[in-house]
């Protein structure tokens, strides 16, 4: 019965987190062969220069990534676009999600499931009981609803990010977010200071997250991470 039960357990969902901070990059980078012209154009279209700079960062972080596992330059890796807006590779193979937010971008990354990754800054929102009250599952109500005083900020960012991330791994809109949890697996963590981060995957099974987190000192060093580490 015990080798039974091994055999019937949920496979480990194994996702790769890649967080890279942003406050030491204070200039439009210059174009690189890291990136095809379609993301210098589509960078090119955000008037903020914050988000500019943040928009660039992700997809060459997801470049530099995916070409050292396919064995090709970062900008021949070959991603497309679907019709609901959402980046994928051609063929498959590695699933990948990708986030930012004030001072961090975030990719996530595996061979695995689908997978939704989300990072936000943790800061006021105005309306905050209407948006949980709207958009947030019953759990995630209950939840915040339970935090105390104090905590409400903190708990609706914990909920927020996994939201979002479940969103993008099951690949429903956030007019579906109630229901965003059914047939997904969600963690989250407050790794980084003053931020909430959470990974999500379209499986039933246990997620097993290892974070990769790098401080650059410039554009052109910032993908160096350090060594895996666990803060799930």
């Amino acid at each position: 019965m015990t080798s039974r039960k091994l055999r019937e357990s949920p496979k480990c969902i194994n996702v790769e987190v890649h967080l890279v901070r942003l406050d030491a990059c204070n200039e439009f980078p210059c174009p690189d062969v890291t990136l095809p012209a379609a993301d210098w154009h589509g960078a090119a279209e955000i008037r903020s220069l914050p988000q500019r700079n943040a928009f660039v960062a992700t997809r060459v972080l997801l470049r530099r990534l995916l070409s050292a596992r396919l064995g090709c330059p970062p900008a021949a890796v070959p991603i497309i676009r679907e019709p609901n807006g959402k980046l994928r590779l051609l063929g498959g193979g590695i699933e990948f999600s990708l986030s930012h937010c004030e001072g961090w971008c975030a990719v996530a990354l595996s061979a695995d499931f689908a997978v939704g990754v989300d990072v936000e800054h943790i800061r006021p929102v105005p309306g905050m009981a209407d948006i949980v009250a709207h958009f947030f599952p019953p759990a995630a109500r209950a939840a915040f609803a339970a935090a105390s005083p104090t905590h409400k900020l903190r708990e609706f960012f914990r909920w927020w990010t996994r939201v979002e991330a479940a969103v993008k791994a099951s690949g429903r809109g956030l007019d579906n977010a109630n229901s965003c949890f059914d047939g997904v697996t969600c963690k989250s963590c407050f790794a980084v200071p003053d931020s909430a981060l959470a990974v999500a995957a379209r499986s039933a099974g246990p997620l097993c997250v290892t974070l990769h987190q790098a401080h650059p000192p410039s554009w052109c060093g910032f993908l160096c991470p350090s060594p895996g580490q666990s803060a799930w």
